[in-house]
């Protein structure tokens, strides 16, 4: 069988939705990546998405249909009618033992546990491992130590000596040039035959410039401190635990008070692109915590729940 509609259809689908099942077979679950940095080979890496099939998503949940809907115009039963008749050959295939090529998708084979497996077809990782763009060359920045000058005894003092000479100097030469007769003055290069004269000046007790020895000047400055204010970040969701996606909401709302008895806090995410209503099983800010409760989930007889990346 040519299996048209998966053929042609699945492809586009990866790039859109993060789960996409054929009925009584499996489900083709994405997840994505965000680009990141490749601190061995200094390179800027372009985000991508990785495809796995988990046989536990055998229930329908209509997305494959109203994609041939969308493309032949067809009603939905029409529809339904194309996807059961491609999923039950699939299937009937892989009973036999007997591999299933699905051109431009990958190919399905069943393993020596019986359980099937998928090898994705080279040129879908291709488009979906970099959405055709290339790394980007970025070396980091070299922090640059400025290096410090060697500068002798002698070569500082003399310096300094010359900083301080030239303002004495120029002083000098202003106060010689002076043509009047004041005394007040003291020359600091007085010529032989000047009389030196050192006036002296004392403040009157009621001038603003004189302050007894029992008055003190004290200022006082008042200091406010104001408590400081931390701000506190609410934790960002990154990944979720999806225990089903349904396009009907009152399917979902019965998964979820079904996940409440089981011990899990579910909610409930509704996805605009593909009219999905996803019940997840938890929130994470990490990947790692992720995993972990994952993994605990799927213990718990969870097995079809799988990782989303927000």
């Amino acid at each position: 069988m040519d299996f048209k509609f998966t053929r042609n259809l699945l492809p586009g689908m990866f790039l859109d939705y993060d789960c996409v099942i054929i009925p009584g077979l499996g489900g083709f679950v994405c997840n994505g990546r965000s680009a990141w940095y490749d601190e061995e080979n200094e390179e800027m890496v372009p985000p991508s998405r990785d495809v796995i099939f988990n046989p536990n998503l055998i229930h329908n949940d209509g997305l494959l249909a109203q994609e041939i809907m969308r493309a032949r115009d067809l009603s939905y039963s029409e529809a339904m009618k194309h996807v059961e008749d491609e999923a039950s050959s699939m299937v009937r295939q892989l009973k036999e033992g007997k591999p299933v090529e699905i051109a431009r998708v990958g190919r399905l084979y069943s393993g020596e546990d019986g359980v099937t497996r998928f090898l994705p077809d080279s040129e879908l990782v291709r488009v979906l491992r970099s959405f055709g763009h290339a790394r980007i060359p970025l070396a980091k920045l070299v922090e640059n130590k400025a290096i410090p000058i060697y500068t002798p005894l002698g070569v500082k003092i003399a310096r300094a000596a010359a900083v301080i000479a030239l303002p004495i100097a120029l002083g000098g030469a202003w106060m010689l040039s002076d043509s009047s007769n004041s005394s007040t003055r003291l020359s600091v290069f007085p010529t032989f035959n000047t009389e030196a004269i050192v006036s002296t000046f004392m403040p009157s007790e009621g001038s603003v410039l004189f302050n007894s020895p029992d008055e003190e000047l004290v200022e006082e400055i008042e200091i406010e401190y104001a408590p400081e204010e931390v701000e506190i970040l609410p934790i960002q969701i990154n990944f979720l635990i999806i225990g089903g996606a349904f396009s009907i909401e009152e399917n979902a709302m019965k998964l979820a008070e079904t996940l409440k008895i089981e011990g899990f806090n579910p909610t409930h995410h509704y996805q605009t692109h593909n009219n999905l209503n996803l019940v997840a099983m938890g929130e994470f800010e990490t990947e790692s915590s992720a995993r972990e409760a994952l993994e605990k989930a799927r213990k718990k007889g969870r097995t079809a729940s799988w990782l989303k990346r927000l």
